[in-house]
């Protein structure tokens, strides 16, 4: 029975996860659709915006609402090495990704209001079947070319500069 028990936490924590994850992405809505002139939007969803890590600026298309954040890089076939998909949530919360369906590697960047990297995942496998949570409350997840971080010396705790 301890071994069921202790099985069943794995799909909890995942469940819970996601849980989360929905309801900040519920709260973000709100807050772009009615807004309350704290959080702004960087660009309309699909623009591009110029990223720029240390000495490296690529250019992302941003993702800032429901349909365009789960949609992702999903079709995309390939990511070139000066291209990123930044994920604009709007407002800080904790948030996860996923890699089910993707067709190349990445490494995903998760950046807080100040523009702080505050965790980085590294070369992301596609269709890895795992969750790729924040772990601390962030409002940008940008995804970019595997192998990006360690080509260009890209580091936790650095600032990312966000603009065009």
């Amino acid at each position: 029975m301890l071994k069921s028990f202790l099985g069943a936490i794995p799909c909890f924590i995942l469940l819970l996860v996601l849980l989360s994850t929905l309801s900040n992405v519920s709260v973000a809505r709100a807050e772009q659709n009615h807004g309350n002139g704290k959080y702004k939007t960087l660009a309309t969803s699909s623009d591009q915006i110029s990223v720029t890590l240390g000495l490296k600026t690529i250019l992302a298309t941003v993702a800032n609402t429901d349909s365009t954040r789960i949609q992702g890089l999903l079709g995309w076939g390939q990511i070139g090495y000066d291209q990123g998909m930044l994920l604009d949530f709007i407002r800080p919360g904790l948030f996860a990704i996923h890699m089910q369906g993707m067709k190349f590697p990445i490494d995903a960047l998760w950046i807080d209001s100040n523009g702080v990297i505050k965790l980085i995942y590294a070369d992301i496998q596609p269709d890895s079947g795992s969750i790729y949570p924040s772990m601390l409350p962030v409002r940008y997840c940008l995804e970019v070319h595997a192998g990006f971080c360690k080509k260009h010396g890209i580091k936790e705790g650095q600032k990312v500069v966000l603009g065009n």
